[in-house]
């Protein structure tokens, strides 16, 4: 991101909530296509696929829709695309060079990728944005990097999307990028758009259905933010799941996932390790208000787990659950909530559901009447039967998207997760079926991958209830510099702050040199172009990690110097994409002077040897900015 001065960039700001870039854990700034550089504008290649049979897939859901199979959102299109095959390079400059291809398929509601190779080298960075520029996901740098090599991206909304590959030149390794399938996500769906006015509410699920943001969510706000929407893969099919952040017993809030084995099949075929290393997992998916459904930001995304536990060998006739691990720790600006939980053997009077029906929102929905111990097909006691409510804001059900959502009891903590059953809008008087986490816990098999207390009691302490809780004890991420405001070529000094004992850090200063570091304190890092810069510091302990990024933190400018001067003055621009506008105006507003310089010129000199003793003004324009500097002339 080249943030070159202030007109240009103010106008980019009132497009674009820089607050909303967050997904797969990515680490901010803005495409380069977004910005005003002459050579970006250019068209690039375009790849324009073949779309599938979007009616033959709606015939195909509606078949199976009584099978408990999960609700398919997108199919994926086998087609490779690369940088050494696809796509246009730029130059911008002797530092940084952009990759960009377009990808089309007609119809679509949102493209995603799927990575068969992702390795990003240090420095560089990988971007995704629709083609109006209202949305965008990114920056992914090498903190994505996975051992398999392996990665997806959210969908983004539209049937047109552009890659963004930013090439740090000054760096020895080269970025390894092939996309092997792309999502076409092909039912209705709301996105996390960064252009707050480009923002439309869609409605993906029925409308007797309650917001969490209603007045029935007020008391659950804790638990609101231990549920999470799950985009699963199953072979070349995607679909909407609800699952649970789970505390453990250990407290040592190891990112486990619970949500219904049945996400992961799909028919005969059953998710695979690479598929599950490539799920998708959206944090805080909730609407802005009570009865407005947009989505509100910031989008807060992770990719990849492993299966730890479930009751696959049983199929439907156990108590339908899956334990998942997460690839990485949450992040702690998500404000994960690690869920309670309770195993005995015990009926409740009342409660709730959360859960993304049609993989909308999050929604609510509330029981006054005792559960009823029921069972999904052939084995008594799986399951808890349940009856919903009408309540202030409608009657909460549960849909296709709901599968996996957790059931709550009155003291907040999770006794299972869906199933499946009747409920509908139509008719929210139906029953609905929750696997047991009495069953779950040790009664669908004797192996460690057959149960889920070896791993939310894996201190084998015997407890069958437990809290849930925030983690308070992760490495909080923060910094500051020296300074924050310096004239081009100059040094800063960053000192680390973060809080309870990080062992780990990783810097990452947006056009400095150092581009990264991985010391504490990393000492002095060089700026030598115009512009301004984020910052990033991500932190680590044992309980996890956290990241602070500061946007345009740093801000570089034009070096004008001596002053006062007897003579002459210097200005320096860096090396810099973009060619310079100066003015030099005396202290009533005329004009003395004015200059036209390339890009390529680094710096210049002026001379006020001939004009009388005073106070003047260099104007330096970049792109649609202008800043200017006080220069006291005295010869004196």
């Amino acid at each position: 991101m080249r943030k070159h001065f202030f007109i240009f960039l103010l106008s980019i700001f009132l497009i674009i909530n820089i607050n909303s870039v967050y997904s797969q854990i990515s680490y901010g700034g803005l495409p380069y296509g977004f910005s005003a550089v002459e050579s970006l504008r250019q068209p690039t290649s375009e790849l324009v696929l073949a779309p599938p049979d979007y009616n033959k897939l709606r015939k195909e859901d509606d078949s199976v829709s009584s099978l408990g199979v999960p609700q398919r959102m997108g199919v994926l299109i086998n087609y490779p695309v690369s940088i050494d095959n696809d796509g246009t390079w730029t130059e911008l400059n002797s530092k940084i060079r952009i990759w960009r291809v377009n990808i089309k398929v007609e119809n679509a509601v949102g493209l995603g990728l799927y990575f068969s190779k992702f390795h990003l080298a240090p420095g560089d960075s990988l971007f995704v944005y629709s083609e109006d520029k209202s949305h965008f996901i990114g920056s992914f740098t090498e903190k994505n990097n996975k051992k398999n090599g392996l990665f997806a991206t959210q969908e983004v909304k539209g049937e047109s999307i552009f890659i963004e590959l930013v090439d740090n030149k000054l760096n020895n390794e080269e970025s390894t990028i092939v996309v092997s399938q792309i999502l076409v996500a092909y039912v209705p769906m709301s996105f996390v758009v960064n252009n707050p006015g480009l923002r439309k509410p869609t409605e993906t699920s029925d409308t007797c259905e309650v917001n969490v943001k209603c007045e029935e969510g007020e008391g659950w706000t804790d638990q609101r933010q231990g549920v999470v929407r799950i985009k699963a893969k199953v072979g070349d099919n995607a679909f909407w799941c609800t699952g649970s952040i789970m505390n453990n017993t250990a407290l040592n809030f190891a990112p486990y996932i619970l949500t219904a084995d049945h996400c992961a099949a799909y028919l005969e075929e059953y998710s695979s390790e690479d598929d599950i290393s490539q799920w998708m997992f959206q944090f805080n998916f909730e609407s802005v208000s009570c009865n407005d459904n947009t989505p509100a930001g910031p989008n807060q995304s992770m990719t990849g787990a492993v299966k730890l536990s479930g009751s696959t060998h049983l199929g439907l006739d156990g108590s339908d659950f899956l334990l998942l691990l997460l690839d990485e720790s949450i992040p702690n600006n998500y404000n994960p909530y690690y869920q309670g939980w309770n195993a005995n053997d015990e009926i409740s009077e009342n409660g709730i559901t959360l859960h993304h029906p049609e993989g909308d929102v999050k929604k609510i929905s509330t029981y006054t009447r005792p559960l009823e111990i029921s069972q999904w097909q052939n084995t008594p006691g799986t399951h808890f039967q349940v009856y919903w409510d009408r309540t202030t804001n409608g009657y909460g059900v549960t849909e296709p998207g709901s599968s996996g959502s957790p059931l709550f009891n009155s003291s907040k903590l999770i006794i299972g997760t869906l199933t499946g059953g009747l409920s509908n809008c139509t008719s929210p008087n139906q029953p609905d079926m929750y696997g047991r986490l009495y069953y779950s816990w040790n009664q669908n098999g004797t192996l460690d991958s057959q149960q889920l207390q070896p791993w939310l009691d894996s201190l084998n302490t015997g407890l069958k209830v437990l809290e849930g809780s925030y983690n308070t004890k992760i490495a909080i991420a923060q910094f500051v510099a020296d300074q924050t405001i310096v004239p081009v070529d100059s040094y800063i000094t960053f000192t680390d702050l973060s809080s309870n004992n990080p062992d780990t850090w990783e810097w990452y200063f947006e056009g400095g040199t150092p581009l990264t570091s991985n010391s504490q304190n990393p000492g002095e890092i060089f700026y030598d172009r115009l512009g301004n810069y984020n910052v990033q510091l991500v932190v680590s302990n044992e309980f996890g990690t956290d990241s602070v990024l500061l946007e345009n933190y740093i801000r570089v400018v034009p070096k004008v110097y001596p002053n006062p001067t007897r003579n002459k003055v210097f200005i320096l621009f860096g090396d810099d994409e973009f060619e310079h506008k100066l003015t030099i105006t005396n202290a009533l507003g005329k004009i003395i002077a004015e200059y036209s310089i390339p890009s390529a010129q680094k710096e210049m000199e002026f001379s006020f040897i001939t004009l009388p003793a005073g106070l003047y003004f260099v104007g330096i324009q970049t792109g649609d900015g202008i800043e200017y500097h006080k220069v006291l002339y005295t010869p004196n």
